[in-house]
């Protein structure tokens, strides 16, 4: 049994708040004081009711609080916050960290471990806490009430890693206690490259905005992923696969990766992996573009995933052009506002120090 506090008020906060606790966690949930109206009566019942797969139940948290005190009691925290929030979310949260706390991201969102890593260290606060992240949220879910939430999957493998990676160890031990399906990866960069949201979600976002605004259109998402579509994001997956192998690691194809993930079953090409997934097509939606698919996953998770094959020297010109066009769709410039090198704090490493700073971390 763990005591750990769960910071985060959307879908996957409320799953993994919710499962924790009927696996038998103690589970503080921290709400900060400007989202406390969202959950009025979470505040009042302390509990979340768990449906779907895997831990069924009315899960009884420990507590639920905006006290950071109380909620940084505990040294296991979990956020499970979007990237967008990220740096802010480290900032806030810089005050009340100490020696001794260990931070989960759930999940790190491509870079998420680096830009709250970069963070604590502005503020001083790094020494002795230690960051790791998982490549995806654990579950696919879907809050179904004020106080409920269903998980749809759950994931059959969960990339980790600590930074700094010389911390792997230690932190994949708490990580695997807590999810028997964390597999341990090289560091924070090999996880981030094996999340598949910047795969799946902009390109048919882009390509299909027409229909994400036609409100006659139902369950647009994985529908409209064509022949077409796909053939797109696999020249995406080509370009992800090139700094994949400069890095060294490991290439696991975006087809094979939702087969271990069971998001879809195994498939030949990509397209046939979307069309057959029963968990994809379960899932409705968006309805707008304004919508994580598009407003998180391209200027931050795609938009890293091109800092880091530039600083490779790898040419990333269809992410490119997907970054380009969903910043005309939005009026937005998220190749300049997006997640960066800068906001990674990978400035001022040379491509042979990069392997050298993820296990290390940075020097005093």
């Amino acid at each position: 049994m763990a005591k750990i506090t769960i910071i985060g008020i959307g879908h996957g906060g409320f799953a993994v708040a919710a499962d924790m606790t009927l696996a038998g966690h103690e589970v503080t949930f921290y709400v900060a004081e400007r989202y406390k109206n969202r959950v009025e009566r979470l505040f009042e019942e302390k509990t979340i009711h768990l449906s779907g797969v895997g831990r069924t139940g009315t899960a009884h948290l420990v507590s639920v609080t905006s006290s950071p005190e109380e909620a940084f009691a505990n040294d296991i925290i979990i956020p499970v916050v979007p990237a967008y929030a990220q740096e802010r979310f480290a900032n806030e949260i810089a005050a009340y960290l100490r020696p001794g706390h260990k931070l989960l991201l759930v999940p790190g969102s491509t870079g998420g471990a680096l830009v709250t890593a970069r963070v604590l260290k502005e503020h001083q606060k790094l020494d002795g806490v230690v960051i790791s992240e998982m490549h995806t949220l654990p579950y696919a879910c879907r809050k179904t009430g004020e106080c409920s939430v269903e998980i749809l999957l759950e994931c059959g493998i969960l990339y980790f890693a600590a930074f700094p990676a010389k911390y792997n160890q230690e932190m994949f031990e708490i990580a695997k206690s807590l999810y028997p399906a964390t597999e341990l990866v090289s560091d924070v960069l090999e996880t981030a490259i094996n999340n598949g949201n910047p795969i799946s979600h902009p390109v048919p976002m882009v390509l299909n905005a027409g229909r994400v605004e036609d409100e006659s259109v139902q369950n647009y998402h994985y529908r409209g992923i064509t022949p077409s579509v796909a053939r797109v994001i696999e020249t995406l997956e080509e370009e992800r696969k090139e700094i994949v192998e400069v890095l060294g690691y490991d290439y696991i194809s975006s087809t094979k990766r939702l087969e271990l993930t069971h998001y879809a079953p195994k498939r030949d090409t990509l397209y046939e992996a979307y069309r057959d997934s029963k968990v994809f097509h379960a899932l409705m939606g968006p309805n707008s573009l304004e919508n994580r698919y598009l407003t998180e996953d391209t200027p931050y998770s795609l938009r890293a995933i091109v800092a880091i094959g530039k600083f490779l020297g790898v040419k990333t010109p269809n992410m490119e052009a997907i970054i380009t066009i969903g910043s005309a769709l939005m009026g937005a410039d998220y190749m300049t506002n997006g997640r960066t090198m800068k906001t990674m704090g990978l400035v001022n490493i040379e491509r042979d120090e990069i392997k050298d700073f993820l296990y290390n971390g940075y020097s005093n």
